[in-house]
């Protein structure tokens, strides 16, 4: 059991080179919903769920997973929008498609199997 209410998410990444990793991000989330400071984006990507990009000395150590309704759909709209895709891989639970952004950070998409 919980010791509290929790009510918000927001899953931060870090990376060193800022503006080439901030271009990537846009390819498919577009534009920032909030820059809070510089060298820092934010996107609303669900209710009460934010992802971050903050400029830091080093990159590449974060996995983010970020749930959707059809895999299949969103691993098309990445390629088509130039992002390497991985395959779907069925893990029995959910189908996800991994992605890496331009400093090695992982995302996957999954979709929850009914």
């Amino acid at each position: 059991m919980k010791l509290f209410k929790t009510n918000d998410l927001v899953s931060v990444i870090n990376v060193a080179d800022y503006e080439t990793a901030l271009a990537w991000y846009q390819t498919w989330l577009s534009e920032p919903d909030e820059v809070p400071m510089e060298g820092m984006a934010e996107w609303r990507i669900a209710d009460h769920a934010w992802l971050q990009l903050a400029g830091a000395e080093t990159g590449g150590k974060a996995v983010v997973v970020i749930g959707v309704d059809d895999v299949a759909a969103c691993r098309e709209a990445l390629i088509r929008a130039g992002i390497e895709a991985g395959e779907i891989v069925d893990w029995e639970v959910v189908l996800a498609c991994d992605v890496a952004d331009p400093e090695g950070n992982g995302i996957s998409f999954v979709q929850l199997k009914e």
